[in-house]
């Protein structure tokens, strides 16, 4: 009998646990609680650090997920005790401990084991068509997780105990990953190959992934700094610069920015499915470095702050949900590595954020409060119109890329799991 696809939808509320436990328990949360507790924000800013890095290294652990299991169990198991690791973090006396900091680092080592199950997911159940629109509601799902997860515990905090606040932690995170359940996913094919002989397969579709030419222009709009959003954690610095309070700081920033984002990348779901997802890409991140042109008008004034940033994280949203929708087309066909490529392509595309929060630092120090959003328009509009110069070239060359395996591996008798 034919299966039926999911709906886009569906991997949004799947994503919705990375969320929470990345952005919202590491992120909102943890900040809060530990100011409380009297921390520095040094330390604070040191233990952020330290839970942010699974995010460019969760492609060394998540192959896993293309082994043994089905990825919806894997996602089940890695979720579940996600949750429970959260619940024993929020448990301790001290979240600046080590001990409630290894629990919040191994939570957020297995909720990346969900997020590489979500797109072996992806690549398993969805035609080519709905990628785009699946990567939309994925990164929407990201971005409200941290936002409204994280927003609802912050509420409860000051309210209840910590066994409370860990029991509800654990509740948001374990809640969406439960709608896997609805998803009917095919058997986990058993290989002839061996271990070995797997291993050689994967690293063929790693190759045909990443590594051929007609891949090139996808894969380097991931490192390219296109709608980064590298200058989101440090466009604040500059906000006492063009006289803006301390409330607008918050409002603009804060949970209002969180919305912008968000409606950004659920803003990209509506684009038609059949549109050149690279094309897509470079026109967003044109237009984000666009808006930051806001910025750079007269004299500093709050105004051009408030509304350089709306737009800004706006359009950050709509990048975001562009490079999540062009992984998807990367990764292409499942073959017996879905998860992996998967994981590698998110790794990849985390380094912008990296390497252009440093430049637009430097750009702040060299060129004064406007040089930090003025150094990232300039290099990423400079970014996107080589790319768009890039494209038409290919279609006036007849060159046009294909994303996917060429060839499906051999099988014979499933896995029961």
């Amino acid at each position: 009998m034919r299966r039926q696809a999911p709906a886009p939808w569906h991997f949004g509320i799947l994503n919705l646990s990375h969320g929470v436990v990345s952005g919202g328990v590491s992120g909102t949360l943890l900040a809060y609680m530990l100011r409380q507790q009297g921390v520095t924000p040094h330390h604070i800013a040191n233990e952020s650090s330290l839970l942010i890095l699974p995010g460019s290294l969760f492609f060394l652990w998540s192959p896993i997920t293309d082994f043994l299991l089905r990825r919806r169990t894997w996602l089940l198991i890695s979720s579940t005790l996600a949750s429970v690791a959260v619940m024993l973090a929020l448990q301790m006396n001290s979240y600046a401990s080590r001990s409630a900091v290894l629990l919040l680092l191994l939570a957020t080592c297995l909720i990346f084991v969900a997020a590489a199950a979500v797109g072996g997911l992806v690549a398993s159940l969805m035609r080519p068509d709905q990628k785009t629109r699946v990567g939309c509601f994925l990164q929407a799902g990201n971005l409200g997780g941290g936002a409204l997860g994280g927003g609802l515990l912050l509420l409860l905090a000051p309210h209840v105990s910590k066994f409370t606040l860990g029991m509800a932690a654990a509740a948001v995170v374990l809640a969406p990953a439960l709608i896997v359940l609805a998803i009917l996913e095919p058997p986990v094919p058993r290989r002839d190959t061996g271990f070995a002989g797997q291993m050689l397969l994967m690293g063929r579709e790693f190759k045909k992934t990443f590594l051929r030419l007609s891949a090139l222009p996808a894969v380097l709009l991931l490192v390219s700094p296109l709608g980064s959003g590298g200058a989101i954690g440090i466009l604040s610095s500059i906000a006492k610069d063009y006289g803006v309070s301390g409330n607008q700081v918050a409002w603009t920033n804060g949970l209002a920015g969180g919305m912008l984002i968000l409606a950004g990348a659920l803003g990209m779901a509506l684009m038609p499915t059949r549109f050149d997802i690279r094309i897509a890409y470079a026109v967003t991140g044109l237009c984000n470095a666009a808006v930051l042109v806001v910025f750079c008008f007269g004299t500093p004034r709050p105004w051009m702050y408030i509304l350089g940033s709306c737009l800004f994280l706006f359009t950050v949203g709509a990048c975001w949900a562009m490079y999540s929708a062009l992984v998807l087309k990367i990764v292409g066909a499942p073959g017996c590595s879905g998860a992996s490529r998967y994981a590698i392509g998110v790794s990849v595309a985390n380094l912008p954020v990296v390497y252009m929060a440093a430049l637009d630092g430097w750009g702040a120090k060299w060129f004064g409060p406007k040089g930090l959003p003025g150094i990232d328009m300039a290099v990423s509009g400079a970014v996107a119109l080589a790319f768009l110069a890039w494209f038409w070239w290919e279609r006036v060359s007849g060159f046009e890329i294909r994303i996917g395996l060429a060839e499906e591996l051999p099988a014979t008798e499933p896995l029961p799991l």
